[in-house]
């Protein structure tokens, strides 16, 4: 089948840098133009991107705290607050999650809420897409696991209940005693993982998103002018937008709290996407 072509809305965006100051407008604003520019087949699958802040805000209304709430969800607090009642209108994965926790029965046991819910969402969009948005988020789990193996690794905890999915990658890392558990050679990647375990949390955290961005790219490598190109650009201001508000003392002091929470916590696989 023959993908659609979006020439005009393409070839009209500026170019991005992950290192620029700023975004040259916000996601919000570029969610605004995707919604009125691409055919609502190709739109539904900007909604998988905007998943996980719904996520985290159905995660706060059912544990009660007092988080601020995250804007790029596709619910309002009222709708959300109202699909705890009535959930059926909610994707399935939520609807399953909502059940397991309101009866307390987990749907992993041995798991924290947040990383349950993580691994109903990933299972979730893996079944459910394909392409881009499939391969974007194959990388994001595998990334996210080999993370919290190391960490686990290093702090010397336990593997269980910290790992999304149960695949050849997650059976490595519980089950190797190697460096870098066997997986170099079909994650090339996990060298420089090793490498980074030990620098700057701040310089870190831009070399996993530069590993990012140039995931994007490499996904998009032979997509031109269709809604791939779009869901990578997107996929890249929300990278911008995580990095803008954030000088050299604010970024080392909330990576710092962050570093903090990780060795009082673990919870290392908690996030999925982009935040």
């Amino acid at each position: 089948m023959e993908k659609r072509q979006y020439y005009y809305l393409v070839s009209g965006l500026p170019d991005l840098v992950l290192d620029q100051a700023k975004p040259p407008f916000s996601v919000a604003a570029f969610r605004e133009e995707l919604k009125t520019h691409l055919h609502p087949d190709d739109y539904l699958l900007t909604e998988f991107l905007f998943l996980p802040a719904d996520n985290r805000n159905l995660l706060n209304l059912l544990q009660k705290t007092e988080a601020a709430w995250d804007d790029n969800g596709h619910y309002a607090p009222d709708e959300l607050a109202e699909a705890l009642r009535e959930p059926e209108a909610l994707p399935e994965y939520m609807q399953r999650f909502i059940a397991a926790f309101q009866a307390q029965e987990p749907v992993f046991p041995n798991m924290t809420w947040k990383n349950q819910l993580t691994w109903l969402y990933c299972h979730h969009v893996l079944e459910s897409t394909e392409g881009f948005i499939r391969d974007w988020y194959t990388f994001e789990r595998d990334l996210r696991n080999l993370l919290a193996g190391l960490a686990v690794r290093r702090y010397k905890l336990s593997f269980e209940g910290q790992l999304i999915g149960d695949y050849p990658l997650t059976a490595a890392v519980r089950s190797s005693h190697a460096r870098d558990f066997g997986l170099s050679g079909e994650y090339p990647y996990i060298e420089r993982l090793l490498q980074w375990e030990d620098n700057n949390w701040l310089e870190r955290e831009m070399a996993l998103d530069t590993m990012r961005w140039n995931n994007i790219d490499q996904c998009n490598t032979f997509h031109y002018f269709t809604v791939e190109v779009l869901l990578g650009y997107l996929l890249k201001l929300m990278l911008l937008e995580r990095w803008a508000p954030l000088d050299k003392v604010d970024g080392e002091a909330a990576f710092r709290q962050m570093v903090g929470q990780l060795e009082n916590s673990v919870q290392f696989t908690s996030e999925f996407a982009l935040s």
